[in-house]
């Protein structure tokens, strides 16, 4: 064995620990641990010291895990987290001896200067080494404000302003109750006090006042013009008149700086920063735009569209862009040595911030370039299917869907120091990513199918995991959620819905059909009543012709009118019980009648009745419909006629698929020209006109009825009625009508 380097610590160490990255760490009885900054395996002939941490504690042991990060397991004050940026920063921090409550910070072109929570500050210059002043060893006043312009550093306390002189280290005292210090020309600087707002003078060392009352802070505007905070408002102050105008109502700025031309950037104590120019508030950022919190210490311009926000949960870098700012956050888990930050300055591509705990110095290009992702992922616990619950799940789970399915996850992301939440979704249900900072993710009666549980971590500052976790599941259907139970109840449910729709179409066709049926009824009744009407006026005709023969004692006339009488009788009641009859038996049953006639008149007139080729003899019409018109004919146009002897005929003609029945004679003609049957006082010719309506409504068939004049020049024009009757099928006997 060889000894390579010894250290004498001059305190007593009772145990040691070697961690994953090969560095030592010495633990002291009397408190603290002693951290070697260099691997056991480096020979360094002259080694740095080690540092000394947590002094105050008793500590029994060091972790260092494998995200770096460091734990300490404490005798009587349990267990310390250092994150690795917290610790990286720490260990190599440039500055030593830096564990100072800074309450304010600021700089020139070589120095930065420091205000402590106490009557002391100190003075960094560009070889990174700090200069400790103490301003008064008795007095603990705090720095409100510090200023520094080559050899004269000006600490702003609470109850005075300390004038200090660098190189004679001297110091000059101005008994102020001070509120800010804002550097105003090369020469000079604003004191904002509790009575009034003052210049001093570098050179003259001379104060004078330019308002006489309370003011917070104070931005130069134009030549002649001052930006004055009060504690609730802005005002425009003019230096050569002294007149005070109300710019900005509502607002207590505790810091204000330019961006730019005609753009301002003002710090406030609750309602976040306010961007304004000469016209008023431009942009307003506070927690809804992303920032960190709304109260808000100091700003630091980094260029004319960044700037640094520093307020008590860190500090906030906020670049203006044409939507919304973009906001980066840093914090303790970042490497600051505290989230109370009183301000910050930047030099170079390095800021400076000032904490409760200390100096914080970073990179601003390394701090923008830290890592997008953690490297770790999420940890599914246990899953919860149908009240069966399995830890450490790796494969495919399956359960119905009538209970909840519960995920219990953690991320191992110790840094964040539990600021973490879950982005999730269930790939199959929903594309739509869910966040919750409940590490128990719940889903209540998932439908049934194949499913996947995807699921990142969310750290601090919203970073996510690396990559993400994910398990599949499958929710099994009930039997009254499978397919065959959906189509068989579909199948039923449409069974019934046409059994019901059929139903009541039923239903109503039974209400027509019934309701035809009674109007058929009817309209059979009223025929049958017509046809009574017509039989009876008939044979009142026929009886007054064979009294008329016995009257003239013309026996063998009556006795020949008698039989034709009988055999018209018997075709008549015949007919009368039929509702149609064919062509032929119609022409037939005329015949009869009119040789009747011609019997009872002496030969008064002749007749013929014409069926054309055209028309099939087996077609039937309705019963007893012509011979109406016929005895119309004869018994107004025969006897009038002196010099003719009268003629009568019907014949039967079929033309554009309907039957043409046409009754003409010789007579003198209607009275009226054009005079509707309807007008006519037949009585028989009523009847028919009525029968014709009957048997339209009956049997929906389409019978047109007209009468005219045949030569309206002649003495005796004559008379011709024409019946047109639309052919139907009879679907009893086969028959077109």
């Amino acid at each position: 064995m060889k000894k390579i380097y010894s250290y004498d610590t001059k305190e007593y160490i009772f145990y040691g620990v070697i961690d994953k990255n090969n560095k030592l760490w010495l633990n002291i009885q009397n408190g603290g641990v002693l951290y070697f900054n260099q691997a056991l395996s480096e020979q360094k002939k002259d080694p740095e010291p080690p540092v000394k941490i947590l002094s105050d504690h008793v500590i029994n042991n060091v972790l260092v895990d494998k995200a770096d990060n460091v734990w300490f397991n404490s005798r009587n004050s349990g267990i310390f987290f250092i994150s690795k940026a917290l610790f990286s920063n720490h260990i190599n921090l440039s500055i030593k001896s830096n564990t100072e409550y800074i309450k304010a910070i600021a700089k020139d072109s070589e120095n930065i200067i420091l205000g402590h929570n106490r009557s002391s500050g100190a003075i960094i210059g560009k070889n990174s080494k700090i200069q400790p002043i103490i301003l008064d060893k008795n007095d603990k006043d705090e720095n409100k404000s510090v200023y520094i312009h080559g050899n004269v550093s000006i600490f702003g306390l609470a109850s005075k302003i300390i004038i200090h002189d660098i190189v004679q280290n001297k110091n000059t005292t101005l008994d102020y109750s001070l509120k800010n210090i804002v550097p105003y020309t090369s020469d000079s600087v604003f004191f904002c006090t509790a009575h009034s707002l003052l210049v001093y003078d570098l050179r003259t060392r001379k104060t004078s006042s330019l308002l006489n009352e309370r003011v917070y802070n104070v931005l130069p505007y134009t030549k002649d013009d001052l930006l004055v905070g009060s504690f609730s408002d802005l005002y425009k102050f003019n230096i050569k008149t002294g007149k005070k105008t109300l710019f900005l109502k509502g607002y207590y700025f505790t810091d204000l700086k330019k961006l730019r031309n005609n753009l301002y950037v003002g710090a406030t104590n609750l309602n976040g920063i306010i961007i304004f120019n000469d016209k008023g508030i431009v942009k307003k950022i506070d927690k809804k735009d992303g920032l960190i919190n709304e109260q808000i210490k100091k700003i630091e311009v980094e260029n004319s569209n960044t700037l640094w926000a520093s307020t008590n949960s860190g500090i906030s870098r906020i670049e203006l862009t044409a939507n919304k700012p973009l906001i980066t956050h840093l914090t303790q888990t970042d490497g600051l040595p505290s989230n109370a930050v009183s301000g910050c300055v930047i030099r170079n591509d390095t800021i400076f911030i000032g904490t409760s705990k200390g100096l914080g110095i970073f990179a601003i290009k390394k701090l923008l370039a830290q890592e997008k992702s953690i490297p770790e992922k999420v940890i599914i616990n246990s899953v919860t299917i149908e009240n069966n619950e399995y830890f450490q799940p790796n494969g495919p789970l399956s359960g119905h869907s009538n209970n909840h399915v519960i995920f219990n996850l953690s991320f191992p992301d110790y840094a964040s120091q539990g600021k973490i939440s879950y982005q999730y979704k269930v790939e199959g249900l929903d594309d739509t990513w869910q966040v919750s900072s409940s590490p128990k993710i719940i889903f209540n009666s998932i439908p049934p199918g194949k499913y996947v549980f995807r699921v990142y971590g969310l750290g601090y500052n919203g970073k996510p995991s690396y990559t993400s976790s994910a398990l599949a599941f499958e929710i099994r259907p009930r039997f009254w959620q499978t397919w065959w139970f959906r189509l068989t109840l579909g199948i039923c449910t449409v069974i019934a819905i046409i059994t019901v729709i059929s139903y009541q179409l039923q239903k109503r066709r039974n209400k027509k059909l019934e309701k035809i049926y009674h109007e058929k009824k009817i309209a059979e009744l009223e025929l049958q009543a017509i046809k009574a009407q017509i039989n009876p006026h008939f044979i009142y005709n026929c009886l007054n012709s064979i009294k008329y023969l016995l009257f003239k004692e013309d026996y063998q006339e009556t006795e020949n009118y008698l039989d034709s009488f009988s055999q018209l009788i018997r075709k008549t009641l015949h007919y009368s019980e039929k509702t149609f009859i064919p062509v032929e038996e119609e022409a037939e049953y005329l015949s009869l009648y009119m040789n009747m006639e011609k019997l009872r008149q002496d030969d008064l007139f002749d007749y013929e009745i014409h069926i054309s080729e055209s028309v099939d003899k087996k077609w039937v019409i309705p019963s007893l419909l012509i011979q109406p018109f016929v005895e119309n004919a004869i018994k107004h146009g025969m006897p009038d006629l002196n010099v003719v002897k009268g003629f009568v005929k019907v014949s039967f003609d079929h033309r554009d698929s309907t039957l043409c029945i046409t009754i003409e004679d010789n007579g003198p003609g209607i009275r009226a020209k054009n005079r509707s049957v309807a007008d006519t006082d037949s009585f028989g010719l009523k009847l028919s006109h009525k029968r014709i309506k009957t048997f339209q409504q009956l049997f929906e068939t389409n019978i047109v009825l007209t009468i005219n004049n045949i030569n309206e020049k002649q003495t005796y024009p004559g008379t011709r009625i024409k019946l047109y009757i639309s052919p139907y099928e009879n679907k009893n006997t086969g028959l077109h009508h």
